[in-house]
């Protein structure tokens, strides 16, 4: 919201949001015509609420500001063919979004980023880039890019993870990590990629393994890292309607490392 304007609407609309959001909200479309006018006016601590719809545009985020869909996949950022769809800077959080059709859905190579419960899906190229610092990666669906779901290079965190998210049907590998990565990928569902399921270059002994599901993969780890899976995910719907929960009448229930199912912990 642009600071001066409605004040007592913003304070109204913070008490709504109680416990998920800090700072200012600024809402699209009724405040701004576009989440890229959003990221103009909002500073660090703000919150960008986005009505469902469908936004074609690139967009950039603000450093430490959040981008929140008010309804969990409702609202849809359109890349329109070309360029990365969500650029993230610094403690930025987005969460709840269909980001789609770019060359790549979300690049972050900032600290203190966070990506949940988002569907990464049908971009040219790789869903989710990151370089350096691993953003907290949980609850996302990152399915149907022509390449790789996630590609990382000298990615690494003392307090992130990729974690109890499902990446399938991409066109390279699921997981592609490079140069002197550390990080802990755990309680993953990683299935029906077209190369490997987990690609690691260089200092492998430096990623941790926990609890993921590897299945029908072109290429699974060999030999399965020890307290990781290979069963059949059965997700429910993956291509008609995208859902990518377990049906529990043909899937095992193995449970994670923290007594959950396996991958994104989503209603659908």
């Amino acid at each position: 919201m642009r600071r001066g304007f409605s004040l007592l609407f913003t304070g109204l609309t913070c008490l709504v949001f109680a416990g998920k959001v800090n700072g200012a909200v600024v809402n699209v479309p009724s405040e701004a015509a576009t989440i890229s006018e959003a990221m103009i006016v909002a500073q660090a601590g703000d919150t960008v609420m986005v009505e469902a719809g469908t936004y074609r545009e690139n967009v950039m985020l603000a450093p430490g500001v959040t981008l929140l869909a008010r309804s969990q996949f409702q609202a849809t950022i359109n890349g329109r063919g070309k360029g990365t769809v969500v650029t993230m800077a610094r403690d930025n959080k987005i969460s709840g979004f269909v980001i789609r059709n770019g060359t790549i859905g979300i690049f972050s190579n900032g600290a203190g980023n966070e990506i949940t419960g988002n569907r990464i899906v049908d971009n040219w190229q790789t869903g989710l880039m990151v370089i350096r610092h691993l953003p907290k990666v949980e609850d996302n669906v990152i399915a149907f890019n022509r390449s790789s779901g996630i590609q990382g290079w000298d990615v690494r965190s003392t307090q992130a993870s990729v974690n109890h998210n499902s990446i399938a049907y991409n066109g390279n590998h699921g997981i592609a990590l490079g140069g002197a990565s550390e990080v802990i990928i755990e309680n993953n569902v990683v299935a029906f990629n077209e190369r490997f399921g987990l690609k690691i270059i260089q200092d492998e002994d430096n990623v941790q393994i926990i609890s993921n599901n590897f299945y029908r993969n072109l290429y699974s780890p060999r030999p399965m890292p020890d307290g990781n899976f290979s069963f059949d995910p059965a997700f429910t719907s993956p291509r008609s309607k995208m859902n990518f929960k377990s049906n529990p009448t043909l899937c095992c229930q193995t449970q994670s490392s923290d007594n959950e199912n396996l991958g994104a912990r989503l209603n659908h």
